[in-house]
């Protein structure tokens, strides 16, 4: 791998974030993991909670499937 595209890798959410997850129908959940750069070509993957009775669910999404869902001021 060429060194300038382990820099292109940087982290684009943090922990903590609320995101939407395309094509989901609208699921929303908040980042709790940054996984690394596993996907194909090196895309980063999350780990995402989302809220499910009676326990709440994960799931691991590409950095290209999240849509930052910006704070209420």
């Amino acid at each position: 791998m060429a060194e300038h595209e382990r820099e292109k890798s940087a982290f684009v959410f943090n922990l903590g974030d609320r995101v939407k997850i395309g094509r989901s129908g609208g699921l929303c959940g908040r980042i709790v993991e940054l996984r690394g750069p596993l996907g194909p070509r090196g895309e980063q993957i999350y780990r995402v909670m989302f809220r499910r009775k009676p326990r709440p669910a994960y799931i691991e999404v590409r950095e290209d499937q999240l849509e930052l869902i910006q704070p209420k001021s």
